[in-house]
């Protein structure tokens, strides 16, 4: 067991496409099922990156950087969530101890699965990269399915993200400039299978649903519009009590017609509504 787990701090470096969060719950959660690190959300200026996109990855790794030296803040990895187009449209850069995952086209391009579990994938792909400090590990060709994959078609990363597979080369690699603990660590959060089922109770994705209405069964875990947030609240009401709460609405709303084509002032109204 480590002696002193290595502190990531996680932000939200421009306003999110994603349920913020559903997303916090699912990487905090992580603080429970491994031993190398350990996750936070620090406080800081809301979304302190404009929405431009950046074709120099280096630009936004930089200005995050600058971030976290004027708050003062410390810790062993940064990582910053964005909603814009970084490089050639990658999923993630780095540069040092910083990352930047983007969600920018996940859901149209690239869903299912949904981009909360993409984002784990990519987290650990950075971890791995960020923890050694050797920085001879990386990314490789050809395709085997490894979180570690340099996909020429991103659209390969559905694959990876599914798989939560580290080859055979990629574990002989982190043993040996990281050390065994950092391999269980990876693999147990790269498998996705301390998410658990919607139907286990107090898993992580049964709390997802319950408590933040993201199935990952069938959301994408980005931003609902009202109509769907509306829905998933009716979802496991007995099919009586959605009847009877339509009907009681299209009722007031039926009454609140009437009178006032009647010429019943809004007070008197409010006595029978």
């Amino acid at each position: 067991m480590s002696a002193i787990r290595r502190k990531v701090s996680v932000f939200f470096l421009t306003k999110a496409n994603v349920d913020e969060l559903g997303l916090k719950f699912l990487i905090l959660s992580l603080n429970k099922i491994q031993t190398c690190f350990e996750f936070e959300f620090p406080e800081i200026d809301n979304y302190p990156l404009t929405l431009e996109n950046f074709s120099n990855p280096d630009t936004p790794l930089l200005k995050f950087a600058g971030i976290t030296t004027e708050k003062n803040l410390k810790a062993d990895y940064f990582i910053g969530i964005v909603n814009i187009r970084i490089g050639k449209n990658w999923f993630w850069a780095k540069k040092g101890n910083f990352g930047i995952i983007t969600t920018v086209d996940w859901k149209k391009n690239y869903s299912p699965p949904s981009v909360l579990e993409f984002v784990i994938h990519s987290i650990t792909s950075l971890l791995a990269l960020m923890s050694d400090k050797s920085d001879t590990l990386d990314t490789h060709e050809p395709t085997r399915g490894c979180f570690l994959d340099y996909m020429r078609s991103k659209d390969e990363n559905r694959v990876d993200t599914t798989l939560g597979y580290i080859c055979d080369y990629c574990k002989a690699e982190i043993v040996s400039k990281l050390g065994k603990e950092y391999l269980d660590c990876f693999m147990q959060i790269n498998s996705l299978a301390w998410i658990g089922d919607v139907k286990e109770l107090n898993s992580v994705s049964y709390n997802l649903k319950k408590y933040f209405r993201i199935d990952l069964n069938k959301d994408t875990g980005l931003h609902k519009t009202r109509r769907q947030r509306i829905g998933s609240y009716l979802v496991g009401l007995p099919k009586e009590a959605i009847s009877y709460s339509l009907s009681a609405a299209i009722g007031i709303i039926v009454g609140f017609l009437i009178a006032h084509f009647l010429g019943v002032s809004p007070a008197f109204q409010l006595l029978f509504f």
